[in-house]
């Protein structure tokens, strides 16, 4: 096989490659169903690319323990068969503050975000009773999992905030 010919297979390869990447986040339910496979497979490569790449830079300049923190986090979280995904706006989050890009659970803990702040959150709500593993990092409401994201381009991403403990008063 000529050079020539082989780099046009490699080309070939990166372009379907690159739409299957874009298909498989072009709606925040494909997105969700992304994201629970690739968590039930502890993929962290898979679960690293549903995160913005502006979040990624984010982090990994200010923050870098915290991107290690999410993935791992992430990639020992285990869905059962039973789920459903519901989409909601971040308008329609009573918790979350858009203008100052922060959710409080709690009065104490607080999640910053600052960039790429989420348009929406995908609720993952566990239907058949299966374990939720999930660290102390991940919000959770009861047995759903909580994750902001927001659209970019053709694509949706997951964005993560920093987290911040607040003081007592």
């Amino acid at each position: 096989m000529s050079v020539r010919a082989a780099s046009l297979l490699v080309a070939l390869g990166v372009v379907i490659a690159a739409s299957w990447v874009t298909r498989m986040q072009e709606s925040p339910m494909v997105l969700a169903e992304t994201f629970v496979k690739a968590a039930n497979a502890s993929d962290r490569p898979a679960l690293r690319n549903l995160v913005h790449p502006d979040v990624i830079a984010y982090l990994k300049e200010h923050d870098p323990e915290r991107l290690e923190q999410v993935l791992t986090g992430w990639a020992e979280t285990r869905f059962g068969a039973g789920y459903d995904i519901v989409v909601r706006p971040s308008s329609e989050v009573d918790l979350y503050d858009a203008g100052q890009q922060t959710l409080i659970f709690g009065d104490r803990l607080r999640f910053r975000f600052p960039v790429q702040p989420p348009t929406h959150f995908l609720i993952i709500q566990i239907t058949d009773g299966s374990a939720l593993g999930a660290s102390a990092e991940r919000p959770l409401l009861g047995s759903n999992a909580v994750e902001a994201v927001r659209e970019d381009g053709d694509r949706w991403y997951v964005t993560v905030p920093v987290v911040e403990i607040l003081p007592d008063f």
